[in-house]
């Protein structure tokens, strides 16, 4: 019986410890422009102390919020970026929403940002 407690308190933390599939998902996936790295990897090289949440939004979607810091025209930046989240393996998914210092940036402000991540790969 001891044995049958240990092992059930183990499988529990694991899976407390473990991340969301969804994020996984998106971690593992990558970017059409950049096929080189998988996004984990990138964000990895990119942001300094990168956060990754997934959200029940207010609009009823889901989402993965990433966080973290970044440098922009030489300057310390706190980013966000906002992925749709794919419900299921080998779902789509796309940046819905990409902000510098709480900032919204433009679909062209997200392709810049997705080109120099993959060229500081």
């Amino acid at each position: 019986m001891m044995k049958f407690i240990l092992l059930l308190s183990s499988l529990f933390f694991l899976q407390a410890c473990s991340q969301d599939p969804t994020i996984e998902r998106i971690k593992g996936g990558t970017f059409n422009e950049c096929d080189k790295a998988t996004i984990g990897d990138l964000v990895d090289n990119f942001f300094s102390s990168p956060s990754w949440k997934a959200i029940d939004a207010t609009d009823g979607k889901n989402y993965v919020n990433l966080t973290g810091g970044m440098t922009y025209d030489e300057r310390s930046v706190d980013a966000l970026v906002q992925f749709t989240a794919p419900m299921y393996d080998n779902a789509g998914f796309e940046i819905n929403a990409f902000e510098m210092n709480n900032l919204p940036q433009n679909g062209f402000m997200v392709r810049s940002l997705v080109t120099a991540m993959c060229d500081e790969y």
